[in-house]
């Protein structure tokens, strides 16, 4: 099978400060689902807005960082992890010379199979901003594609409207990266929008973890979701079921 995985493009957040923070794709939320779509022995495309080629998080592949979000987890698992995401996304070529989303016409979504949104706070700052990303989506809908979103990836769906300017994923039962998520960031505060809340206020049936950092994935019909970076193996793993199914 075909699968189209999209990225953000920027490099830089725009927070409510004022500041251009930093930013990109989110490492673990690429290469593992990226990893387990080859290893299953699909073909994977990568995406972004104007085929600009992404940026990685740098905070993503910081064993120090990881080890400060999530204590409970080994210095030396984190280690490895954030080698391994570094050794992958160095020898990716789909991530060197990215499809862009512009130029992706409808007959183009219909040769994928899938579609999955990568996440990493830079995706606020384009993926819902974007008219064309928008109507890949819409296309993709209408084609009834499997679509998978973790973290901040949903930030792509916000825009969606349908004919009749509902959104297309009104009752939804979904998760995304909580609120409560985001207040251990040291983005707290400052950010352009807060996707708990954005996803509830258009109608998402919102449901998150136990436990902040928990792996948590939700499936309603063909719209599968990762609530954060840890639930990128299980989102992609779940995710491959349904191809198969398919």
């Amino acid at each position: 099978m075909r699968i189209l995985v999209v990225l953000t493009a920027k490099a830089t957040l725009h927070l409510l400060d004022g500041e251009q923070h930093p930013s990109g794709f989110w490492a673990e939320e690429f290469v593992v689902p990226y990893t387990l779509f080859q290893a299953a022995g699909h073909t994977v495309d990568v995406a972004t807005i104007g085929g600009v080629t992404p940026t990685v998080d740098q905070t993503s592949i910081d064993p120090q960082f990881l080890q400060y979000v999530r204590p409970a987890g080994s210095p030396d698992e984190d280690a490895a992890n954030a080698a391994e995401y570094v050794r992958v996304i160095e020898r990716a070529p789909q991530l060197q010379n990215p499809l862009a989303i512009e130029s992706l016409g409808e007959k183009d979504v219909a040769g994928y199979d899938a579609l999955y949104i990568s996440g990493g706070h830079g995706a606020i700052g384009d993926l819902p901003k974007s008219d064309d990303l928008a109507q890949v989506l819409r296309w993709a809908i209408a084609q009834d594609k499997p679509i998978a979103t973790v973290c901040h990836g949903h930030t792509s769906l916000l825009a969606l409207r349908d004919g009749e300017g509902r959104w297309p994923f009104e009752g939804y039962r979904m998760t995304a990266f909580s609120h409560e998520e985001e207040l251990v960031t040291n983005m707290a505060g400052r950010l352009p929008l807060i996707l708990e809340a954005e996803l509830t206020r258009l109608g998402a049936r919102y449901e998150k973890a136990d436990a902040i950092w928990d792996s948590h994935v939700v499936v309603d019909r063909k719209l599968t979701t990762g609530q954060n970076p840890y639930s990128s193996k299980a989102l992609a793993e779940t995710f491959l079921r349904q191809l198969d199914e398919a």
